[in-house]
């Protein structure tokens, strides 16, 4: 089982997830797909945007692959 942070759009994956770091070589981003098959917990419909993620916790760095 892997935990999910947000939701995001990557430039490599498209829809993706930001995952957490103990998801091991599943991290840091996964495909919409690939989460949702390894059982990603919330559940996708639940996952906060990038932006909500980041007004609800700290601001998050600038990332070169992620979109917006």
């Amino acid at each position: 089982m892997i935990r999910g942070l947000y939701r995001t759009q990557d430039r490599l994956l498209g829809c993706s997830a930001r995952v957490h770091w103990s998801a091991g070589d599943a991290a840091p981003i996964v495909s919409k797909v690939v989460y949702m098959e390894l059982g990603g917990v919330p559940e996708w419909s639940l996952l906060p945007s990038r932006d909500d993620y980041a007004n609800h916790t700290f601001a998050l760095e600038p990332d070169p692959l992620e979109l917006g």
